[in-house]
């Protein structure tokens, strides 16, 4: 996605601390804003086990927009989620490298999805949404190799649903891409939001 600055958009507020997000953003925008979301994901995701994989992702993503319009009114307030599912689970962010290994080789020789969401609020109304699934092949990897990412890739590990990042796909070559365009794998499918306000803007 190539789009070009433009100082007619408005600010925008992103209730995420996601370095992937804002780094997008500031390829766009002149003025962004970056204010932390208030949802306690583990209790949400608790309270709404009903939910599949893509409601989930989208009921998130509108509970992090509110809990940052509540004192942000005015401005577009952009809330975002990404939910992994393989063989009808839920995968959700390990909180130790156990349970990132147990992601990994759970994950491993399988495909899986990749439910996004970016919910967008104005003047506290719905704005925009939209809701995008990828499909991916997590190739069958050794506990070897699952285990020298993990050590490679800490962090990164323990701040991602699959356990994983893309961007490190061109290292490891543990992914093979089946569907999904690469905003809406890094969780973050803002394309027609974009275009929806250049719409408004000419």
């Amino acid at each position: 996605m190539k789009i070009e600055k433009n100082k007619k958009y408005p600010q925008v507020i992103l209730a995420s601390s996601s370095e992937t997000r804002i780094s997008i953003l500031k390829k766009i925008f002149k003025k962004i804003q970056i204010k932390k979301h208030k949802i306690n994901e583990k209790k949400e995701k608790n309270i709404n086990k009903h939910l599949k994989a893509d409601e989930l992702a989208k009921h998130l993503a509108k509970k992090k927009a509110e809990s940052v319009s509540e004192t942000n009114k005015t401005f577009l307030i952009m809330g975002c989620d990404q939910t992994l599912e393989c063989n009808k689970k839920i995968i959700n962010k390990p909180e130790n490298c156990r349970q990132a290994k147990k992601n990994l080789m759970f994950l491993s020789g399988k495909k899986h999805r990749l439910h996004s969401c970016l919910y967008v609020l104005k003047d506290d109304k719905e704005f925009f949404i939209e809701e995008v699934t990828s499909e991916l092949y997590f190739k069958k990897v050794s506990e070897v190799q699952i285990d020298k990412y993990l050590k490679e890739n800490k962090e990164t590990a323990l701040n991602c649903v699959g356990s994983y990042k893309i961007e490190d796909n061109d290292k490891y070559n543990f992914l093979q891409i089946i569907s999904g365009s690469n905003e809406s794998i890094l969780g973050f499918p803002i394309k027609k939001f974009i275009e929806k306000l250049e719409s408004e803007n000419t």
